[in-house]
């Protein structure tokens, strides 16, 4: 049963929206997920097996056990899975996070299915996306839709920066500053967007994040795209209504600041 099929059949109620999130260590996972749920350097959460909540000392750093699922006591809409991609586990992560999608696709409830993937890939790096990191696209995720999130998007223009300067000595500073994100747009579209077009099971959307380390950026954009993903109205709604709260919340702070 889909998932637009299972909401209608369960009255348009939605409990839980549930994400598994995918990436390496330095994809910046947990910076996303805290600006996400607005708990910047709050601990996160595992739900047990009983359904009972118990302190984490962090559901992103060295535990990948993807059916753990975890949430942020901001957020009690969000319930997060984990996996840690599949550069280092290869072919028996992708199985796992295959295996994963197909049992969740089961769920009799809609609050136990899966209803989005957050695949993170950081920019950072001179080789672009791997053949291992391209695995997933090329499985598919069934009805799941993935959106793909390139992350750390300001290293593309330093590596922008870094050819202007190697290619021409004679140009000034501020010629350089005018032309990196011009060349910055080419370097993702050679290296990551292209490869993206050629893959077999494409990502709903894709976002693209940068200097997510700094005060006042926010992932509103990925809230919105997830939200666009979505087969049903009820799920949509259900998404954007955390994203509310949320705005409702930043701007309670500000004026309480």
């Amino acid at each position: 049963m889909s998932q637009e099929q299972l909401a209608n059949s369960n009255n348009l109620h939605v409990e839980r929206f549930r994400i598994l999130v995918i990436g390496n260590a330095n994809a910046g996972k947990t910076t996303i997920l805290e600006k996400v749920c607005h708990a910047w350097g709050r601990q996160s959460i595992y739900i047990n097996s009983d359904s009972k909540l118990e302190p984490s000392a962090s559901a992103l750093r060295g535990n990948h056990e993807i059916e753990h699922q975890f949430q942020y006591p901001t957020a009690h809409g969000f319930v997060f899975h984990d996996s840690c991609g599949f550069e280092a586990g290869g072919a028996v992560e992708l199985q796992k996070v295959n295996d994963f999608i197909e049992n969740r696709a089961k769920a009799a409830q809609l609050k136990d299915q899966l209803h989005a993937i957050w695949y993170c890939l950081p920019t950072s790096n001179d080789r672009g996306m791997t053949t291992a990191e391209m695995s997933l696209f090329e499985s598919g995720t069934g009805n799941v839709p993935i959106i793909a999130i390139f992350t750390k998007m300001d290293a593309l223009d330093q590596e922008a920066r870094s050819q202007l300067m190697w290619n021409d000595d004679d140009l000034s500073r501020e010629e350089i500053e005018k032309q990196v994100p011009g060349l910055a747009a080419d370097i993702f579209q050679k290296k990551y967007l292209k490869r993206l077009a050629e893959v077999k099971h494409k990502p709903r959307h894709v976002v693209r994040l940068r200097d997510m380390n700094k005060e006042g950026t926010n992932c509103d954009e990925l809230i919105v795209r997830t939200s666009q993903a979505l087969d049903g109205d009820t799920l949509k709604l259900f998404c954007l209504s955390i994203l509310r709260i949320d705005i409702e919340s930043r701007i309670k702070e500000v004026i309480n600041r």
